[in-house]
C-alpha cells in the first residue's frame, strides 16, 4: 500500500471565466436598459401636464428649452438666433419631426418663438412633449 502525500496532488492552476462572462453580461444588460433614459433626461426640464400626452416617434430632433430661455438642439446648446441654420443642415438627415421639450415655466412667446425658428429651417412636423394629467 501506498500513502501519498498533499505535494503529489496536482493544482488546479486555471481561473474559472464563467463568473466573470456572467457578470460582464449583466452589467451589459444594465448599461443597456439605463442608456436610453440618461440621453433623453440629460436636459432637466419641467414638462408642462396634458390629457392627450402621447408617445414621440422615433427618428427626431430634440429641441429642450429651459425656463432661463436657453435653448438646446439634441442635448447641444444653441446660440440665440442659430437654431434655423443648424435645423437645416439636419434636412438631410431625414427626421420626421422636431420634438419640444420646454419647462413649464418657459414663456409661450419663447415656445412659438423656437416653433417659428425650427419651421423656418424646412420642418414643419413640430410637436410638443407633456406629461399625462391624473384624472381626478
Amino acid at each position: 500500500m501506498q500513502i501519498r502525500s498533499s505535494e503529489d496532488t496536482p493544482f488546479l492552476a486555471e481561473i474559472n471565466m464563467i463568473p466573470l462572462i456572467d457578470v460582464s453580461l449583466v452589467l451589459l444588460i444594465i448599461f443597456m436598459i439605463i442608456t436610453p433614459y440618461m440621453v433623453l433626461n440629460s436636459i432637466q426640464v419641467q414638462l408642462p401636464k396634458s390629457a392627450s400626452a402621447r408617445q414621440s416617434p422615433t427618428k427626431n430632433v430634440i429641441v429642450s428649452l429651459k425656463q432661463d430661455g436657453k435653448i438646446f438642439l439634441n442635448n447641444e446648446p444653441v446660440a440665440p438666433g442659430e437654431l434655423t441654420k443648424l435645423i437645416s443642415e439636419l434636412m438631410p438627415q431625414n427626421p420626421n419631426a422636431a420634438v419640444i421639450y420646454a419647462d413649464k415655466r418657459t414663456d409661450v412667446s419663447t415656445v412659438v418663438d423656437v416653433i417659428d425658428q425650427i419651421e423656418a429651417g424646412g420642418l414643419h412636423n413640430v410637436s410638443l412633449t407633456t406629461e399625462r394629467k391624473m384624472p381626478r
